[in-house]
């Protein structure tokens, strides 16, 4: 049963979707001011939702990226996440997300770091997986951070890139992080998937609207059109969709999904995969629930989800607890 708070946030979501899907443009024919908006909107629905207390931030460079680090009174230093956000590639920043990732920060006990990676469609594919790389090997050769030290964590596209870095780091025989955890990943940007459907549609409350408009009036399938080129764009890659991947020795990796939302099939997918490549996981799913409501941090759901990530990070983080 939804907490009242839940309840309360749906109806809110139900309307934002409807925004929403008023800016999704078109990636045959993008409109950068339309983007722009898509990108304005995004930021203000996360900066005006609460902050945990005692909260800090503090801008660096991690690789030649913008990033923001994110500390809250229990933040372990030796401890570190870095976040992927989310946003389709398209949107989302660590000015958008640090509301949020305050109290990821406060559930957890980790320092986390958020870079702002290159979006599309100013940078297609392979700018985020090369940006992913950059800012993990530079927490270990310019921060002096240990690979044990070191978790992924990421939302949607960030559960992507979180999962694709990864993949690229292994294939390349590279250190890799100690963990990785994914809120609703998009694993499957060609949207193979079983649950991309007109009736996981009406009921995810975010990406129901906008998939609902890129079938009927794009004529698409899914939404990797929007940061791959159509010369590239091959649904076979392991580093576009992550589905595809081997994870054969890869660190243990968590997975969070709402039972209602269009993604729901990436999340499966993926389990399934682990249990092929006999990796170490853990998985929920959230009954009710839509794409990444993790972003109303105060909810009481939430909060058991920030738990649960803090207890599995802190399972495999290589600093005692």
């Amino acid at each position: 049963m939804l907490s009242k708070e839940a309840v309360k946030a749906k109806k809110k979501y139900s309307k934002l979707g409807t925004v929403i899907k008023l800016l999704v443009v078109d990636p045959k024919k993008i409109k950068m001011w339309k983007v722009k908006l898509q990108r304005l909107n995004f930021n203000l629905i996360g900066k005006i939702n609460p902050k945990s207390d005692g909260a800090h931030k503090e801008e660096l460079t991690l690789g030649g990226i913008r990033t923001w680090k994110i500390t809250t009174p229990n933040s372990d230093p030796e401890k570190i996440l870095l976040y992927y956000h989310g946003g389709a590639y398209q949107v989302g920043s660590p000015e958008g997300y640090y509301p949020m990732l305050t109290h990821l920060a406060r559930e957890t006990g980790f320092t986390i770091y958020i870079p702002d990676y290159r979006l599309a469609p100013e940078h297609y594919y392979p700018a985020q997986v090369e940006d992913g790389v950059k800012t993990f090997e530079a927490l270990i050769n310019d921060l002096g951070y240990s690979p044990g030290q070191i978790a992924f964590g990421g939302d949607s596209a960030g559960g992507n890139m979180s999962l694709v870095t990864l993949l690229k780091l292994k294939s390349e025989g590279k250190s890799l992080p100690s963990a990785v955890f994914c809120i609703s990943p998009w694993a499957d940007p060609a949207a193979t998937g079983d649950s991309y459907n007109d009736e996981m549609c009406s009921k995810d409350l975010l990406l129901g609207p906008i998939f609902t408009k890129m079938w009927s009036d794009f004529n698409l399938d899914g939404f990797a059109g929007y940061f791959v080129q159509d010369e590239d764009l091959d649904s076979e890659n392991p580093y576009i969709c992550p589905i595809k991947g081997d994870y054969t020795n890869s660190p243990p990796i968590m997975v969070q999904v709402g039972a209602h939302e269009l993604l729901l099939s990436d999340s499966r997918t993926l389990k399934n995969v682990f249990e092929r490549d006999g990796v170490t996981y853990e998985y929920k799913e959230w009954d009710e629930l839509w794409h990444v409501f993790q972003l109303e941090a105060e909810m009481p759901e939430t909060i058991e989800s920030f738990k649960m990530f803090g207890s599995f990070l802190n399972k495999y983080i290589g600093v005692p607890v």
